[in-house]
Order: structure tokens, then C-alpha cells, then sequence
């Protein structure tokens, strides 16, 4: 107890530094948590889906005259399907869909703005693992003009009623019934829809091309089987494409297509990598620069607190025990400079969390 009151005291002698020290670790301690914050949300992206790891991307690379572009997400329609045909011990489930159906939604004069409205295959949900609170998805979504809802979009169209067979407008387009819920995807993913309308309501239009011949508007995804390897689909795939493809469609252009964990996707967006080691580092620097800016005050305190210590001793404290009073007084100044933090967080919460 007497090395805590002669802390205190301490603290209190020199509270002129021991503000600053607090106000310098706090603001370091902040802006750096927030940084490494930052880096952990961007590599998170894509890991809240049911088994994450076992969820690969398709991706395709056409050449044309020669030149080979490079690899892109949108691929021809017919792959995911093949994919899953052709190899039943590697891949569970596949889809295709495609993410450009955003039309608001009017149910009787409302309207609700889609931010995500997504065109999908019955296995769509199996796939990638979202959680169907209600509704057969693999049946509901092989009907013309159904659609499934997320639960925050059900909730704001029908509050607390419950949407299944309930109908809406689609942009004044098409009447679409609803006919299951889903749970919300948070926003840290590259496939985050408000609505999922059924493939059949999309090929009933006839305005898509779904072939081996073009038509590279499809995003599309593969479930693995737990234990299988990548590499096992990716060395045979293009022995299956050119079962697919006719010999006029060599001629004219090459095509392969390869998967890669769904995780890769964000992380490999151009300029996303730099970024964040870019926060990373900047992190670290900014903690470096606090930690050293608290050393060097302490430092600058040494003369006046040798005074101290030579009383101290002279009293008969052990160089233990006074080392033990300068962690003390450390502890403190960290925990102040903590609740300072904590109030800067709070304080500019929206700024935060945005």
C-alpha cells in the first residue's frame, strides 16, 4: 500500500508530463487499433458463410488473336454446372448467378430500393452456405417469378408478418411471390443480396445468353467436399472444357477457367494488398512513435525524479521494490491512457463504425 500512495503522489507531483504521457498513448493507442481494426474487417471478408474454406470462385481467362486477357469473375453459364458434373468426388454443390437485378421493389404505393439483387440457381444457398430460415430453396427457386427475401428486407416490407406467399412489383416489371427468408449476410462479403429471384424467372425472358458461346456475364461458385483438393479440379479442367466446346469455337477464341478459395477474391482486388499492409505498417508506426514519445518524457523526468529515488533508498527501499513502484506508476498511465481511448472511441462512435 505505501508504494501505491507514494505513486500517487508521484503522479500527482507531475501531473503536468504524466497528462501528456496519457493524452500521447491514448491518441497513439486509438488511431492504431483502429488501423489494425481495419486490416482485420478487409481480410475478413467472405469468412462469415457456413465453412468458408471449403467455397471457391470460378474464374475465367479468354484469349483472343493471340492475346490472353486477364483473369476475370465473369464466366461463361454452363462452367459451375459442368464443374459439379464432372467431378462428383471433389465438388458437392454449384451455382451461377449473376448480381445486376437491382429494380426497387413496390408492394401497393411503397417502395423499397434493392442495393443487392441477386439472379440465382436453386443451389445457390446450399453452396455458399447461407442459413434459409424458411422456404425450400432447391424446389421454390426452379419456379417462375419467386424470390426469396433477406431478413432485413422481409422485416421492412412486411414488419412482422410473415412474407412467405405474399406478393410484390419488381420495378413495375414483373410480379414476383415470395417464397422463403433468409439470414442477413453482413457486409464484409462480396455476395451480399437483399433479394435472390429464381433462375427461371430470369431464362423466361430469353434475353441471356447461357452457352459455351460467349456470354461471360456469370458469377458463379463451387462447394469442395471436405478434404478435397483444388488442385485436383484445376489440373483436369480444361480436358473438361473442350468436351463442351466445338472446334469453330477454338478457332475463334481460347478459354480456361480455373477455381480459388472465395477468401482470395477481395484480397486480390487491385490495390487491396498494398492497402492494407500500407494500414498495417502506418499502425505500427503510429504505436512505435507513442510508446517512444512516453519513453522520452519519462527520460526527461530522470533528473528531477533521481531525488526521489536516492530519498527513497535512503529509507530503505530495495532497487526491487522501487522498480516495482515505476511498474506500478506504468500500469496506471496505461489505464488512464485506455479510459481515453475508450472515450474517443465513444465519442466519435459513427465515425468509427462508418
Amino acid at each position: 500500500m505505501k508504494q501505491l500512495y507514494y505513486v500517487i503522489q508521484t503522479l500527482l507531483h507531475g501531473r503536468g508530463g504524466n497528462v501528456i504521457k496519457v493524452i500521447s498513448l491514448g491518441l497513439g493507442l486509438t488511431i492504431s487499433i483502429l488501423l489494425f481494426s481495419r486490416v482485420a474487417y478487409e481480410r475478413s471478408f467472405d469468412t462469415c458463410f457456413r465453412e468458408y474454406d471449403r467455397i471457391c470462385q470460378v474464374w475465367s481467362i479468354f484469349t483472343v488473336n493471340g492475346k490472353q486477357f486477364d483473369k476475370q469473375r465473369q464466366n461463361c453459364g454452363p462452367v459451375a454446372g459442368a464443374i459439379m458434373e464432372n467431378f462428383p468426388k471433389e465438388v458437392e454443390a454449384a451455382t451461377t448467378l449473376v448480381n445486376w437485378w437491382n429494380e426497387p421493389l413496390f408492394l401497393g404505393d411503397n417502395r423499397y430500393d434493392v442495393e443487392s439483387g441477386i439472379v440465382a440457381d436453386s443451389l445457390f444457398f446450399q453452396t455458399l452456405g447461407i442459413k434459409v430460415l424458411s422456404g425450400n430453396p432447391v424446389q421454390e427457386l426452379q419456379q417462375l417469378r419467386t424470390a426469396f427475401l433477406s431478413q432485413s428486407m422481409a422485416r421492412r416490407m412486411f414488419g412482422d408478418e410473415d412474407p412467405v406467399g405474399k406478393s410484390f412489383s419488381q420495378g413495375h416489371i414483373r410480379d414476383v411471390t415470395v417464397r422463403g427468408v433468409f439470414e442477413d449476410v453482413p457486409a464484409n462479403t462480396t455476395i451480399h443480396p437483399d433479394v435472390v429471384y429464381s433462375m427461371a424467372t430470369l431464362f423466361a425472358e430469353e434475353r441471356y445468353n447461357y452457352s459455351w458461346q460467349g456470354g461471360d456475364s456469370w458469377l458463379e461458385y463451387v462447394r469442395l467436399r471436405p478434404g478435397a483438393e483444388i488442385e485436383a479440379v484445376n489440373s483436369r479442367m480444361d480436358a473438361m472444357i473442350d468436351k463442351y466446346r466445338s472446334d469453330d469455337d477454338r478457332k475463334q477464341y481460347g478459354y480456361t477457367a480455373f477455381i480459388a478459395p472465395l477468401t482470395d477474391t477481395y484480397r486480390e482486388l487491385e490495390g487491396m494488398q498494398m492497402m492494407t499492409q500500407v494500414m498495417f505498417v502506418l499502425g505500427l508506426a503510429i504505436l512505435l512513435i507513442a510508446t517512444l514519445n512516453y519513453v522520452l518524457v519519462s527520460i526527461a523526468s530522470l533528473s528531477r525524479r533521481a531525488k526521489a529515488i536516492g530519498v527513497h533508498k535512503c529509507s530503505g527501499a530495495s532497487a526491487g521494490g522501487i522498480m516495482g513502484m515505476f511498474l506500478i506508476e506504468t500500469l496506471l498511465i496505461l489505464l488512464a491512457a485506455l479510459g481515453v481511448m475508450a472515450v474517443l472511441l465513444y465519442a466519435f462512435s459513427d465515425f468509427v463504425e462508418d
